[in-house]
């Protein structure tokens, strides 16, 4: 198959995956944390008084995103870090709302910038037009009051990294989805490595301290342990 044709055939399958995909309503779901709705993607905020970061920064463009932050009365002038799952568009496009923020990808991510690994399997690669600052697997980095844990998760890109806040709230972006309250693999279609995000996931689910699991496509759970209960090795 030639890359047009691979190509094409992606785009034709790509609504229909889209379609599969469940999004949060613009709210505030527990103790400062709040969805964010844009366009095929929520983002997320943390905010805890003086002290506001976001996960990821959701698709469409920023006034979609500025428009539902008015919502929450969340200023994104306040936010001053964004933590980027990985740098596909849908997780990118209001980066230019928070301009006070430092904005963070793993040091994985880089290659799919650079275009050393491609992004899908007809190529291409990711553009991010932003500054930012890298981070590395198992960092802990403090924003005022707000802990952040640094989980590497590659598979869905090669830097794809889920993010461990206060020891208890793990957002995931597109590293696992949640059906049917149970977790399983993100679309196949948009996934670099179905076999790597696998071992992601197991990896995920040995944070015995996670309380929630947040996606960016899928909603959210507060039964983590029942949600990973097909990715959890029983051993002994």
């Amino acid at each position: 198959m030639n890359t047009v044709t691979g190509l094409i055939k992606f785009l034709l399958k790509r609504n229909s995956e889209i379609a599969k995909m469940k999004h949060l309503e613009t709210q505030e779901i527990v103790n400062g944390i709040y969805a964010v709705k844009t366009k095929n993607a929520n983002f997320y905020v943390v905010n805890y008084d003086d002290d506001c970061i976001a996960i990821d920064a959701g698709g469409g463009n920023e006034n979609i995103a500025k428009a539902e932050m008015d919502k929450l009365n969340i200023e994104p002038e306040k936010i001053t870090a964004v933590l980027l799952t990985h740098t596909d568009f849908d997780h990118i496009s209001a980066l230019r709302l928070f301009k006070n923020a430092t904005i963070y990808i793993s040091k994985q991510e880089e290659q799919v910038l650079d275009g050393s690994v491609p992004r899908l399997v007809f190529g291409g690669k990711n553009k991010l037009n932003h500054s930012y600052s890298t981070i590395e697997d198992n960092e802990e980095l403090y924003f005022g009051k707000i802990k952040v844990k640094s989980v590497l998760t590659p598979g869905h890109t090669v830097g794809s990294m889920s993010f461990l806040i206060d020891d208890k709230y793990l957002f995931v972006g597109d590293n696992l989805s949640l059906q049917n309250g149970q977790v399983g693999l993100f679309n196949s279609l948009f996934n670099l490595s179905d076999d790597t995000q696998k071992e992601s996931i197991r990896n995920l689910a040995k944070i015995a301290s996670t309380e929630y699991i947040f996606t960016a496509h899928y909603g959210f759970t507060d039964s983590p342990r029942e949600a990973f209960k097909n990715f959890t090795c029983v051993c002994g």
